[in-house]
């Protein structure tokens, strides 16, 4: 669909008005793939314009383009999900505060997309995967989290060790990965469970992050 390769540089590059525009246009796409899902295919541009994410010229597009992966996340076919978490990943732990922030909020529609398509019976896409395809979501969502969690280790230092609450510590690229492990993916102690189950599994190390999500 031509329109939506139009939309998405307008998001990456149009004044704030036609920004808003485009944003609106694209959920009433989404909503309408939803009942043509012949039109599925058309949201991988996302994944193709977001390959040049760092030529987006500003934050302010930056944070438009983020706040509209909602909808491709959605709509994207699962095996894009590995594109999707490496950049996500990236994004986390980019510099600016917003930006990190955007990500965590995007990392949580790409999670509950994923868990709908293996862990949700009557989840948009669950009926039409295989068992093998839910299976495979599965892993790419665990890995996921995985992956978030050698971020919290790997930007850990001591002096945030004195927090209890995510919610309390001072804005940086622990807390925003902290995040996105506890509060965008592990967002269940179940969630948690089946994570331990997955790790045993395959003998990975773990040392999920003390901190709680919530505030004190």
């Amino acid at each position: 669909m031509e329109e939506l390769k139009t939309l998405v540089k307008t998001i990456k590059s149009g004044a704030r008005p036609e920004v808003k525009a485009a944003q609106k246009r694209v959920e009433r796409l989404f909503h309408r793939a939803c009942r043509e899902t012949e039109l599925w295919p058309a949201f991988a541009v996302f994944a193709e314009e977001a390959r040049g994410y760092d030529q987006i010229p500003d934050l302010a597009h930056k944070l438009a383009f983020l706040n509209t992966l909602k909808w491709p996340f959605w709509a994207d076919e699962t095996d894009r999900y590995d594109f999707w978490i490496d950049f996500l990943i990236a994004r986390v732990q980019d510099p600016e505060g917003k930006g990190r922030r955007a990500a965590v909020l995007a990392a949580e529609y790409l999670g509950v997309a994923m868990l709908s398509s293996f862990d949700t019976p009557g989840g948009l896409r669950f009926n039409e995967l295989s068992a093998e395809a839910r299976a495979r979501v599965r892993t790419q969502f665990f890995t996921f989290a995985l992956k978030a969690d050698e971020l919290v280790r790997k930007h850990r230092i001591p002096e945030l060790r004195k927090y209890k609450y995510i919610s309390s510590m001072p804005p940086g690229i622990f807390k925003s990965c902290s995040q996105l492990l506890n509060q965008s993916l592990l967002t269940t102690p179940e969630l948690k469970e089946q994570l331990l189950a997955f790790i045993r599994s395959r003998q990975v190390p773990l040392q999920l992050s003390p901190h709680r999500s919530g505030r004190a």
